[in-house]
């Protein structure tokens, strides 16, 4: 069958033919929407019958891919349909799962969940081309298994491999544990009898695997793409957008259009804490079909995590209630403060580089309120001009003796640094800055390098508070404009 995404699943379960002709699923995406497509398509296999007869949850690990597939070829006592769920499948991580088994080994140790640590342990051994029993009749372990025994003592792993022992297991040789699944796929599974597998993680889709459910099952992507695109932003909203209309149905509530958006501020593209905050609204509401902006108030808090241009572009903009608004965000959630000074510092040198151009010849044509077309038409090869004569400008600069190739290569990635449009196809984005640009003089742009330095050797240097030095930066950029600057001439 083929792939579908998650909004189309809705008519693909009404079509109870097309559900029928597979006996395997994959859902993998963002997680809020797995569990609730996992759901749905669980209610429709069903077909009304009790979840908790008919349906099997198995931890997602690979060691647990054969205890699966028994369940799935066994038939059950109670007669009609049944499904195994393979819950977040740990199948799709590249090398570095050595790492993650050993942390699960430790877990499960300390949980005292023995069984699954003996299991995870043989799963391990078998990756390093290990025999388990071996390695525990051995004076000393393994380079690779001593992380192991120095955590958990000789004990813990005598008792781990005595439990394997005892079960009669043996360490696999095969290095991929989606082998024996695609075979058991490619085979088939009992009449009724369906294998639900669910991830978070991203499925590479040049896997064999992936080939062999594409041809013998259904997959459901619930992926959101979380760029900053138009595009991408009108996908995660219309994500949100059908979790607040299908919740507020069922609660049989109402809001305002226009709180939409101030939810979608509060917490940004997070589905799961998008819908319990429109639960709390339901509850906190009681028995008034209305829910209005003072419940807002009252019941939430802002949880969303801005991004580090959400400052950068309030700087660029003058607007120091934001600016400062965004830096007490960013610190409560953990930025270090380098790391918002190194952003500013690259959007001033681009700010630096744009008013540069505005006053140069090149950008004559230039006017603040010009439409984009009219940018892309008459601004836009004056820029790509401007960048071949700064190209050409610093390719001249003469390396130092004895570091001619070491000069080169930085020559041309000093001219990429400088280019303003090294992207003429995605133009936008320059049309913006030429914008933020004209708010500011070039000796305020200049000042701004001096101060981003200056507090940059503070934060290093001395004892004082980080946040407040940040402030007093951005109070400094964003500081009032001076006319005189911004009165300079074309030279």
């Amino acid at each position: 069958m083929a792939e579908y995404l998650h909004s189309q699943l809705s008519d693909l379960l009404a079509d109870g033919a097309a559900v029928k002709k597979c006996a395997v699923g994959l859902i993998h995406g963002e997680p809020m929407l797995v569990e609730q497509c996992a759901a749905a398509l669980i209610e429709r296999l069903l077909q009304g019958e009790p979840r908790d007869l008919h349906c099997e949850m198995i931890d997602g690990l690979a060691e647990n891919i054969p205890d699966a597939l028994a369940r799935l070829n066994t038939f059950s006592l109670v007669p009609g349909p049944k499904v195994v769920w393979f819950k977040e499948a740990k199948l799709f991580e590249g090398a570095g799962g050595q790492e993650r088994l050993i942390d699960q080994i430790l877990e499960a140790c300390t949980e005292e969940q023995l069984d699954r640590a003996a299991k995870l342990f043989f799963s391990l051994c078998g990756r390093l081309g290990l025999d388990p029993l071996a390695a525990g009749s051995a004076t000393r372990l393994p380079a690779e298994l001593q992380p192991i025994e120095s955590a958990v003592g000789e004990d813990g792993v005598s008792r781990m491999i005595d439990h394997g022992r005892e079960q009669g297991w043996r360490a696999a040789q095969d290095d991929d544990p989606l082998q024996t699944l695609i075979q058991a796929i490619e085979k088939g599974f009992p009449d009724q009898h369906f294998l639900l597998i669910t991830t978070s993680a991203r499925v590479p889709k040049n896997r064999k695997f992936y080939k062999s459910l594409q041809s013998h099952g259904l997959i459901v992507d619930c992926h959101v793409p979380m760029g900053e695109r138009k595009a991408d932003k009108q996908a995660q909203e219309a994500v949100l957008r059908q979790i607040w209309e299908s919740r507020l149905q069922a609660a049989g509530k109402r809001m305002h259009p226009a709180l939409f958006a101030q939810l979608c501020q509060l917490t940004g593209f997070d589905p799961a804490t998008f819908r319990d905050n429109i639960d709390k609204l339901v509850d906190y509401s009681g028995s008034r079909a209305e829910i209005t902006a003072a419940d807002l108030e009252a019941v939430l808090r802002r949880t969303k995590s801005d991004p580090i241009y959400e400052l950068t572009n309030a700087v660029a903009d003058r607007d120091v209630g934001m600016a400062l608004f965004y830096l007490d965000t960013l610190l409560k959630a953990e930025w270090h403060p380098l790391q918002m000074l190194s952003a500013l510092a690259n959007q001033v040198r681009k700010l630096l580089v744009a008013k540069d151009f505005l006053l140069s010849v090149h950008g004559r044509a230039w006017r603040s309120r010009m439409p984009y077309p009219q940018f892309q038409n008459m601004v836009l090869p004056a820029i790509q001009s401007y960048d071949a004569w700064i190209a050409e400008q610093t390719g001249a600069w003469k390396a130092p003796e004895g570091e001619a190739e070491k000069g080169r290569k930085g020559t041309r990635r000093e001219s990429l640094d400088l280019a303003l449009a090294s992207n003429p196809g995605n133009a936008y984005p320059v049309f913006q800055i030429l914008l933020k640009a004209d708010h500011f003089g070039r000796s305020e742009l200049e000042n701004a390098m001096i101060q981003l330095s200056e507090t940059d050797l503070r934060l290093k240097s001395t004892g004082q508070d980080a946040g407040v030095l940040m402030k007093h930066l951005i109070m400094a950029i964003c500081g009032l404009q001076n006319k005189a600057a911004r009165g300079e001439r074309p030279r």
